[in-house]
């Protein structure tokens, strides 16, 4: 069963209430669950954004599972991309031209069907990254035509804005570093610091600190569009691409209660 598979079964299974964010370049559903209570302060929590690391997925997957109902709730995106998710795991192109001529980069693919990172497209300091290197679609580093251009980022970013979410998680994969600063000011550095640093002893990651050259990801898009904390976790601490399912065995449960504690953090202030 192939990861987009794996996660509408999973979604379904849940309990969860589910729903589609948008559509990907291919026409699939990018799917949303919720749990929890709708009113209160909410966080979002996504995933595989990038291709080669839809199995980030997984983690997702077992946090909806297992979530304690509390104060607030939670909207978790498993599978950001699902078109490149497919292409990496099992060389499905959906029929999509750009995605056949480039059979032989698959596993190392980042991007989404029409070869845009998805990670570099949103609105915020958009184009300025220091890996953004590519000036025309690949498999990764290249940052669209304009911010949101991507079906995927649009969806996300407007999906984001409808929520107004307290704070923001992101998957990836890897490094064991989670990432939280985006040209703050000393008021929001503060507080965003503690948050990151909270969630890293948690997890058992390393908190990095700096901007980094970071630009037009979806975590400095909350940061600078909402004034919300927002982190990246980078899963698996060492290895190297590409990683299969098993390899996220202990980031699935290290992460499992990450959303409940989130929220008591944020419910604690």
């Amino acid at each position: 069963m192939g990861i987009i598979e794996t996660v509408e079964q999973g979604l379904k299974s849940s309990g969860a209430d589910i729903t589609s964010i948008g559509k990907s370049v291919c026409g699939n559903n990018i799917l949303c669950a919720h749990r929890g209570a709708y009113s209160g302060k909410q966080i979002i929590i996504t995933a595989a954004i990038h291709a080669r690391e839809c199995y980030t997925a997984l983690v997702v997957l077992k946090q909806i599972r297992d979530f304690r109902v509390g104060r607030g709730g939670v909207y978790f995106v498993p599978l950001v991309n699902p078109d490149g998710a497919a292409f990496f795991e099992s060389g499905n192109t959906f029929g999509h031209e750009f995605l056949r001529t480039n059979a032989h980069m698959r596993k190392a693919w980042k991007a989404n069907a029409d070869g845009v990172d998805l990670n570099c497209n949103f609105d915020a300091n958009f184009g300025t990254g220091a890996q953004q290197s590519q000036v025309a679609p690949a498999a990764h580093g290249y940052v669209g035509e304009y911010p949101l251009s991507a079906p995927e980022t649009k969806a996300l970013a407007a999906f984001t804005l409808s929520v107004i979410p307290a704070a923001t998680v992101s998957y990836h994969c890897m490094g064991g570093e989670l990432y939280w600063q985006f040209f703050q000011d000393e008021a929001r550095r503060q507080r965003d610091s503690k948050f990151a640093a909270a969630i890293a002893k948690h997890i058992g990651v390393k908190k990095v600190d700096g901007e980094l050259n970071s630009a037009g990801g979806y975590k400095d898009f909350c940061v600078q569009k909402l004034g919300i904390p927002a982190v990246t976790i980078e899963l698996i601490k060492r290895g190297t691409h590409p990683f299969a399912p098993s390899d996220y065995d202990d980031d699935i449960m290290a992460n499992a209660d990450l959303p409940t504690f989130i929220l008591d953090y944020i419910y604690g202030e």
